[in-house]
């Protein structure tokens, strides 16, 4: 099963928990607490991680696990929140088939942005 095929999974699992999806090439991608993922229009690796980590995201608001505004002030609360997206996301590519092979490297190359601020360590 080629990488389109796993990205339109993701994009159909997001949708199915009632996300929407917006595709742009001009921001990051991101899960927003008003139900929305941004995502870009190239479909590679990185972004199919990406995308489940967002989507990881998305199962902690959904089931009430993830308090956006908390994630936008408290540094310590967000490295949590991270984490759970990550875990999230790796049970979800696995639940849906989807080969994880470089998803460690993939994350041990994302966690290192989250302690890039002082105030974070």
């Amino acid at each position: 099963m080629g990488m389109n095929k796993h990205y339109k999974k993701l994009l159909d699992f997001a949708e199915q928990k009632g996300c929407r999806i917006i595709h742009d090439d001009t921001h990051r991608i991101c899960f927003n607490a008003n139900m929305s993922i941004t995502v870009p229009i190239e479909v590679t690796r990185e972004n199919l991680f990406a995308l489940a980590h967002e989507i990881g995201h998305l199962i902690d608001y959904v089931n009430g696990e993830l308090d956006h505004a908390q994630w936008l002030h408290d540094d310590a609360y967000r490295i949590t929140a991270e984490m759970s997206a990550w875990v999230n996301a790796h049970r979800l590519l696995k639940d849906l088939g989807i080969p994880t092979e470089g998803y460690r490297g993939h994350v041990d190359s994302k966690l290192s942005s989250y302690f890039k601020y002082e105030q974070v360590i």
